[in-house]
């Protein structure tokens, strides 16, 4: 039986445990949770609860992993492993290209991913995500985190979920933005038509972005994105119902990318976060060439 323990945050107050599970853990559906925890019921501070309970911030939750293929085989590293940007005993932090994934999958679970790449490293007791604290989409680069232990991983991962880490995302976008800077505060929830997307709906989960400007090129601009919450496609949906999709992005924008660009225009450029017995640490990754490359276009 393969065990998983997640300490609830601010973002999960009274929501269901088993849609809390479903969202840090989607691998699994929530009627999988929701099957797996009539048989092995969650705990929840060590008391045992069912799929219906409400939770608070701060709670201990234990469960059972409902059975996936990914225990089945072996994470794999890809050919050529990311740059490391720093390492210590407790963190590797790394500059993750475009095209590799966080985490396997039960869809994708022999695929080369972050958490094959540095398997040997890392020391977890969650089988599915050794050392893996937050995600980039596949087509996305940038500044990422994996934690080396179990205890740096729930002291990361806490910063995550009470939004004290700082991201920044470099991204190009459709049109030019009515403002130079502006705050999005728009609810996201999974799409009914699409559920691989997500879309601003008023029953959503709160997902607040923040852009600024930097240039201004023939219909597109160039923008600097940080955000306070952590949604998923977050950037890309957030833009997208604005009117203004990333450029290269086919699930969001536009059916086919422009010539040039072989993936989305986006970027995880810095993140600033504190780690164990060294404080607060900025990580910075430059645009990749492909990007550079792409600018120099337009």
């Amino acid at each position: 039986m393969k065990k998983i323990q997640y300490r609830t945050g601010e973002d999960d107050i009274g929501q269901r445990v088993d849609a809390v599970l479903a969202r840090q853990f989607p691998e699994f559906s929530r009627s999988a949770w929701q099957q797996k925890l009539k048989m092995n019921p969650a705990l929840v501070n060590n008391n045992p609860v069912n799929s219906s309970y409400k939770v608070t911030i701060n709670q201990d939750i234990e469960a059972i992993l409902p059975e996936s293929k990914v225990y089945k085989i072996a994470f794999h590293a890809p050919k050529v492993l990311p740059k490391i940007i720093y390492q210590d005993d407790n963190v590797i932090v790394v500059d993750k290209p475009a095209g590799l994934i966080a985490h396997p999958t039960d869809a994708n679970p022999t695929e080369e991913s972050m958490a094959g790449a540095f398997f040997d490293q890392i020391t977890d007791d969650n089988p599915l995500r050794p050392g893996i604290v937050h995600r980039l989409d596949r087509d996305t680069s940038g500044v990422m985190i994996l934690a080396r232990n179990p205890e740096t991983k729930k002291f990361l991962q806490e910063q995550f979920r009470n939004r004290k880490v700082s991201k920044h995302y470099t991204a190009l976008v459709q049109g030019h933005l009515k403002q130079d800077q502006a705050r999005i505060e728009l609810p996201l929830q999974k799409s009914q038509r699409q559920p691989n997307t997500m879309v601003v709906h008023p029953g959503g989960r709160p997902a607040i972005t923040e852009y600024k400007v930097m240039a201004q090129y023939h219909k597109v601009s160039l923008v600097d994105v940080s955000i306070h919450t952590g949604r998923t496609h977050q950037i890309r949906a957030h833009f997208a119902h604005l009117g203004h999709p990333v450029i290269g992005d086919t699930v969001y924008g536009r059916d086919t990318r422009p010539k040039g660009l072989n993936r989305q225009f986006l970027h995880a450029n810095s993140l600033t976060i504190m780690l164990p017995n060294k404080g607060k640490q900025t990580f910075v990754a430059e645009l990749p060439k492909d990007l550079k490359n792409y600018l120099e276009l337009l």
